[in-house]
């Protein structure tokens, strides 16, 4: 078995120092620089030891602390050691309390960490991955979207292209839920989310001609003014109409209505954007808020599209989001098509759009 070492320390001469020193066959690293992010590696990842300083953003919170006591809860299989360059014995009992295996003072030797560590028990080669923090994602010129095509069922034509959030950096943000996952933890999802959309909007030229770009956002990141002064910007900087654009809010978490979401979507109106509702029917139930945006379209989430001809409770959900869009006069679009039969049974249903594989996998612009 690989064992995985999670390194959480806000200086990063430190981190990478420590992986340098435990660097073995058989051992994974990975550091990381903010409680956040190592939250997201310990749920995602089967963390065997973990390395913790007690102060990971100032000199008096100790979240390190509140990580042990997270950390027992979530897998309380895994070592857990705090270093602390004040190791006070009252730290060092509270520490033992919360459930830490050791507290190590800052500095110490390598020689003394290596005995608290789960030994490697096999040859793979090593593995060293360094988080990066979300100024540093959003910064480094990685965020590139892919673009997958919504075609017209009658006749197979495109629709649009919806973009897709990625990240080209490396593990573990390649993945966009994980993402957005430490965006939201960090309260950041309106700066990642206008990262997005400039990104997409720079790539737009590259693709052929499509008459609509759909991109999601976070209803949350439509709160303030960033995302529409985003929008606005970076369509006049790469020439793009907005009537071409189409923001779809996602149903996977609870929308707060307040004023200033709806004065955003107001302003976005005026300027040509449409409005989709992604995953309708996945986790809340939206329809105060369908009833007062009107969206365009209604997306059916691949968790019901895929192959839902062949299932009858799938049918029967289908057909009633098909319903509840004729009720506001919204254009359905499904997502999860991968075969003919489905294509075949969503035109049946009277379903203007689709989305998978069938008609193409996300790609590159150009």
């Amino acid at each position: 078995m690989t064992s995985c070492l999670l390194i959480v320390d806000d200086e990063p001469v430190i981190g990478i120092g420590l992986a340098a020193a435990l660097e073995c066959d058989g051992r994974r690293i990975v550091v990381c620089r903010d409680l956040e992010s190592a939250q997201i590696i310990l749920e995602n990842e089967p963390v065997t030891d973990i390395l913790t300083d007690v102060k990971l953003s100032g000199s008096f919170r100790f979240e390190g602390l509140d990580f042990i006591t997270e950390v027992i809860r979530v897998s309380p299989a895994t070592r857990v050691i705090l270093m602390t360059g004040h190791a006070s014995d009252e730290l060092v009992a509270e520490a033992e309390r919360r459930g830490a295996d050791a507290v190590l003072s800052k500095p110490f030797a390598i020689d003394s960490l290596l005995p608290l560590l789960t030994p490697p028990s096999d040859a793979t080669p090593p593995s060293l991955t360094m988080v990066p923090t979300l100024d540093e994602v959003i910064g480094s010129g990685q965020l590139r979207p892919m673009f997958q095509p919504i075609v017209s069922l009658a006749d197979g034509t495109t629709h649009g292209v919806e973009s897709l959030a990625r990240y080209r950096g490396g593990e573990p943000f390649v993945r966009p839920d994980l993402l957005f996952a430490y965006a939201t933890r960090k309260h950041g999802v309106a700066a990642l989310e206008t990262a997005c959309i400039e990104a997409t909007m720079r790539a737009v030229p590259s693709l052929l001609p499509s008459p609509l770009i759909f991109m999601n956002v976070h209803p949350a990141a439509l709160e303030g003014l960033g995302v529409v002064m985003a929008l606005e910007s970076t369509a006049r900087q790469f020439g793009v109409d907005l009537s071409r654009v189409v923001l779809e809010i996602t149903e996977q978490q609870e929308v707060k209505q307040t004023s200033a979401l709806f004065e955003a979507i107001e302003r976005l109106r005026t300027l040509g954007v449409r409005f989709a509702f992604d995953d309708v029917g996945v986790a809340y139930s939206h329809l105060p808020l369908i009833e007062r945006i009107r969206p365009e379209y209604l997306k059916i989430s691949q968790l019901f599209g895929t192959r839902f001809e062949a299932d009858p409770t799938l049918t029967k959900i289908v057909r009633n989001l098909v319903a509840l869009a004729a009720e506001f006069s919204c254009a359905i679009i499904i997502e999860g098509v991968e075969d003919a039969s489905t294509a075949d049974a969503a035109r049946e249903l009277g379903i203007a759009y689709g989305q998978g594989w069938l008609f193409g996998r996300p790609a590159d612009a150009g």
